[in-house]
């Protein structure tokens, strides 16, 4: 087994390891990050999934988007996946009329496609040179606020806004990995990808992760900090989950591997599946993932506990390793299911079917998404008009049987810890970053 070979089998012992030792750790009253999965809720949810829908959808829609070159392709996924954080950031501030409501990822698209449209070459020295100027003009985000003068309120200044620290983490990205495509002498990140998958026998993901995670450890590799961790002084790296660069394998295996015999990877099915904080939450609304102990399997309960504990950005790393194994059994057993259905019928090969982890994380993490994409205003809209329709009955001196006794609504749930779905949605922490 060559040394990128292992870097998969690696990744897996590491978060079973990771949730073994939150497990014999569970006693200790200040720990709130063990997890666990439940194989009853994993088989019901095989159930409803269709293993052709999966395959049907990890083959891409293409972007409506013309590129000069393929190498410009490969350029603009490779930038995608290393600006990509996952989940929402937000500022903290419901009232904020400049608040990110969109997800982060699909505001790094519309920057990408903006940059692409003015023609701008995405090579190491405008990567090396991008200001927080730039990210505000091509991505759409302002990362500063007009407020009044703490001395002469009639005069407004401008102050770094909730976004702020997004914007500064985007312009820190592209001039850190511009800074270092300079050191290795390579013009962009495609010539980058394509030279170190040359020379080997037969592509593999693994070596993409590989050479992607020593090249650029600060971005692609850069690990989630365990449990702990900072209390007690500890010198280990952290959970590395390789997100970033598997979620790029799986885009240029689907969509440029005919074109690059580098990304036609041999190991594509062996890749563990990555992790988003829309995979957390729903594993967790579909009790899967189950805090340790179990709040007396009441799923909602337990997947609100799920939900308050990534809110901790330390307690990322024990979920990210748990949806992870996750998606590997729940891969293993679409595909279980399907062999059973072929072989029930006279067209039975005797070879199984196999599915990919990075597929089943791909269709997961879109059809979820859709699932909590509802808009922010017309959620809005709803809550005035239910609003409007109770003092229109107040004042009308009509009583609302169901709500007597009910809590006003907490400031939590209005924020989006539980969506306009019902969904439990995932906000990370003011100014973090996560997975």
């Amino acid at each position: 087994m060559t040394p990128n070979a292992a870097v998969f089998q690696e990744v897996r012992a590491a978060a079973a390891d990771l949730l073994a030792e939150q497990q014999q750790q569970q006693q200790q009253p200040e720990l709130s990050s063990a997890v666990h999965i439940d194989q009853e809720a994993l088989d019901r949810l095989a159930a409803h999934l269709s293993l052709p829908e999966v395959r049907a959808k990890a083959n891409r829609v293409g972007l409506p988007l013309k590129f000069a070159r393929p190498m410009d392709e490969l350029n603009f996924h490779a930038m995608l996946a290393l600006l990509g954080f996952g989940g929402a950031y937000d500022g903290g501030d419901a009232d904020h009329p400049r608040m990110l409501a969109e997800s982060a990822r699909d505001t790094i698209l519309f920057g990408l496609i903006g940059l692409h449209l003015s023609k701008a070459d995405l090579h190491a020295g405008f990567l090396l040179t991008v200001t927080r100027s730039d990210v505000s003009s091509y991505f759409g985000i302002d990362g500063m606020v007009s407020v009044p003068h703490e001395s002469m309120p009639a005069i407004h200044v401008e102050r770094p806004g909730p976004l702020s620290q997004f914007v500064n983490d985007l312009v820190r990205m592209m001039n850190q990995v511009g800074e270092r495509l300079k050191e290795l002498g390579e013009p962009d990140l495609a010539h980058f990808i394509l030279s170190a998958m040359r020379g080997e026998h037969a592509p593999t993901a693994a070596r993409l992760v590989t050479a992607l995670d020593v090249a650029l450890p600060t971005t692609f590799g850069a690990p989630l900090p365990l449990p702990g961790q900072a209390a007690k002084g500890s010198n280990d790296k952290g959970f590395v989950c390789h997100k970033k660069s598997l979620v790029l394998a799986g885009e240029l295996y689907h969509r440029l591997r005919h074109t690059f015999p580098e990304l036609a990877f041999q190991d594509f099915v062996q890749a563990p599946g990555y992790v988003t904080p829309t995979i957390i939450t729903h594993l967790a609304r579909l009790g899967v993932l189950r805090p340790t102990p179990s709040q007396d399997e009441d799923d909602k309960a337990d997947a609100a506990a799920v939900a308050q504990m990534v809110g901790e950005p330390e307690n990322v790393a024990p979920l990210t390793a748990a949806a992870m194994l996750a998606l590997d059994g729940l891969a293993v057993r679409l595909a279980e299911a399907a062999t059973e259905r072929e072989a029930g019928g006279s067209g039975f090969s005797g070879t199984g079917e196999v599915l990919a982890p990075l597929d089943l994380s791909y269709y997961l993490d879109e059809i979820w998404s859709k699932e909590d994409g509802q808009p922010q205003e017309q959620e809005q809209k709803q809550q005035q008009q239910q609003q409007q329709q109770q003092e229109k009955k107040e004042g009308a001196g009509q009583t609302n049987p169901e709500g007597e006794g009910k809590e006003p609504q907490t400031t939590q749930q209005k924020q989006g810890v539980v969506g306009g779905s019902g969904v439990l949605a995932f906000i990370p922490p003011r100014g973090q970053t996560v997975m």
